[in-house]
């Protein structure tokens, strides 16, 4: 494999819906929250989005490299695992080179997210612990996936933060309108319990990926002492979780976008229906694609309501 191959297949291009769905989320509740669709044209809020949008998938792919490499430092990636190639254990990037692309990751995502950390110190702060947390998912004393955290991190971080520090930055930021015959300056109202329970929605549907990834990983995972919660509880538990996931996370999303993401829920039945006939680790690898297709999905049909005016901003949620 040569070197470029290997360093994109090494960012799993597949997993980088988890970063772009909560920022595009994100917009879509500040907007929801502001009752003004006319605001997401706004040229500084589109600059603050690409702004998140970099940030986020500079973070996705430097916990995708540390991933990589914890897992080969720490005897995960065996001959025996079903899966994509990984770069570190197959010998196609060295782990010292590993280590300098998580360094540029998370440079880049600085850089990039450095309009954002602007706006706050919460939010510069809130920045860097989500670069820690992406590094301790396998990496150091503590690494979060060997402890059975690693659902808990994907639904937290890729979920609950990416999406309400999204809609935080955009309402945080200076939106220019037009006033009568003057142009106005002002900050949009913040919707917490919109982002709040958006991004609980989201980062559920996230972590059905996880789930089949550690579904398919049981044997290997157990070998080595990766404590997931597939590895605590068993297979059982991962097909309730999945069920779970599926219905609640469609239902949160639903709370706050209206009717429009319940559309998916006889696509999310279908697919739970299928994951819980998986028996084989082969047998669970079209369902991490699935899941991302579902949340994918998700997140467009809620940003399309947003933009037809199909979310009543004046509802609980957008208080």
């Amino acid at each position: 494999m040569t070197t470029f191959r290997a360093w994109l297949a090494a960012t799993r291009p597949k997993t980088l819906v988890a970063a772009v769905a909560p920022i595009a989320l994100g917009g879509a509740v500040a907007i929801a929250g502001a009752g003004q669709p006319g605001v997401g044209s706004d040229p500084s809020f589109i600059f603050m989005l690409l702004s998140c949008l970099g940030f986020a998938l500079c973070v996705q792919v430097a916990c995708n490299f540390a991933n990589d490499l914890g897992d080969s430092l720490r005897g995960a990636d065996t001959a025996a695992r079903v899966g994509p190639r990984r770069a570190v254990s197959a010998g196609d990037i060295a782990p010292d080179a590993m280590r300098r692309g998580i360094w540029i990751a998370c440079v880049l995502a600085l850089i990039l997210g450095a309009p954002v950390a602007s706006l706050s110190p919460w939010l510069l702060l809130a920045g860097l612990l989500a670069i820690a947390c992406a590094l301790a998912y396998t990496l150091g004393p503590f690494p979060l996936a060997y402890h059975g955290l690693g659902d808990v991190f994907v639904v937290g971080c890729f979920g609950v933060q990416a999406t309400v520090l999204t809609a935080w930055a955009l309402c945080t930021d200076r939106i220019y309108d037009k006033g009568g015959e003057n142009w106005v300056c002002h900050s949009l109202p913040m919707p917490w319990f919109a982002a709040l329970l958006a991004g609980l929605g989201l980062g559920l549907l996230a972590d059905n990926i996880l789930v089949a990834n550690n579904a398919r990983d049981f044997e290997t995972d157990l070998a080595v002492g990766k404590r997931t919660t597939v590895v605590r509880f068993g297979r059982g538990f991962a097909r309730n979780l999945h069920g779970f996931n599926s219905v609640v996370g469609l239902a949160c999303l639903g709370h706050v976008f209206g009717w429009a993401p319940m559309a998916l829920l006889p696509l999310a039945v279908w697919q739970h229906l299928a994951f819980r006939k998986a028996a084989q680790p082969a047998d669970f690898l079209p369902f991490l694609g699935r899941a991302a297709v579902l949340m994918l999905l998700a997140t467009i049909l809620c940003v399309t309501a947003t933009c037809l005016g199909w979310v009543p901003a004046d509802s609980l949620w957008m208080r």
